[in-house]
């Protein structure tokens, strides 16, 4: 009798699990636009990652892709007016799910020089081939940006960002992932919870992170700011690179391959200086690592 009892209250949730599975399903959603000169597209979304992709093409191609046992939830949209194309997707109902099962994908395809605005709450942005301005805004997810001439501002709550051939300045946040840009111009990022890693970058830079350790690698000197809470700051500059040098260090050692003319009081933890004959400021500070300075191979 007891064996008998226990098999009863173990079946049900068996059944609830199966049914998950039979009920799962797929929603599709595409449009097509004609896109002149002068307008701009606009993501909104409560869930799922979108990519845009720039084309030499004067139209904007939409397909979204739902799948999961909350697909039937999902409600997309598209509209044009004078200012450009809107994109939103919604959910229609709770879900005790909470869309954890729910997988959503926004492919959209837009002129070069249309800007671009994503917002999404829970998933990646990736943007490339835009020689118009990018802004996104993420909860949840990584973003991607690359081959963009235009201004970038781009943030995320919760994961990595992946960036290369920038030619515009650009603007990157998250607070939690690390930080990975490679061939740009104008930077600012800043990370509260992993490393950066930047190569190949030809203009003004000012990167922080309050968990990792910052490796740059510069082409030029255009002023750069680097400052961590938890690691160490490694900068590759050009043997004929011009600058003025302040680097400081509460938990380790400052050392430049490069040769510094001290202009202050200097000593382990901290050097002031300048290369070449000085130039534009290079200010350097981490509460505990290495700082070193070498020459790049460019």
């Amino acid at each position: 009798m007891m064996t008998l009892r226990i098999c009863r209250l173990i079946l049900p949730p068996m059944v609830v699990l199966t049914a998950s599975v039979v009920f799962a399903g797929e929603t599709s959603f595409d449009r097509h636009f004609d896109a002149p000169a002068g307008g701009r597209l606009t993501v909104q979304t409560d869930v799922g990652s979108v990519s845009v992709t720039g084309h030499d093409s004067r139209d904007i191609d939409i397909h979204v892709q739902g799948s999961g046992s909350d697909a039937d939830r999902l409600s997309f949209d598209a509209k044009q007016d004078g200012s450009g194309v809107t994109v939103t997707g919604r959910r229609k109902s709770f879900s005790w799910f909470q869309w954890s099962a729910t997988q959503v994908k926004f492919t959209i395809s837009v002129p070069r020089d249309y800007p671009v605005q994503i917002e999404t709450s829970g998933g990646s942005i990736v943007a490339g081939n835009l020689n118009a301005s990018i802004q996104g805004r993420t909860s949840g997810g990584s973003i991607d940006a690359h081959d963009a001439s235009g201004t970038i501002d781009m943030r995320t709550s919760g994961g990595s960002i992946d960036a290369s051939r920038l030619n515009g300045s650009a603007l990157f946040r998250t607070s939690g992932g690390s930080i990975q840009i490679t061939d740009a111009r104008e930077l600012d990022v800043h990370t509260s919870g992993g490393a950066i890693e930047l190569s190949n970058i030809d203009g003004k830079l000012k990167a922080d992170t309050s968990g990792g350790g910052i490796h740059a690698s510069m082409r030029s000197n255009h002023g750069v700011t680097l400052t961590t809470s938890g690691g160490s700051i490694t900068l590759l500059l050009p043997k004929s690179v011009q600058a003025s040098v302040d680097a400081q260090t509460d938990g380790g050692a400052v050392q430049s391959e490069l040769a510094v003319s001290t202009t202050g009081a200097s000593d382990r933890q901290r050097l002031l200086g300048t290369i070449n004959g000085g130039g534009d400021p290079i200010y350097l500070r981490t509460s505990g690592g290495v700082i070193q300075i070498s020459e790049s191979s460019k």
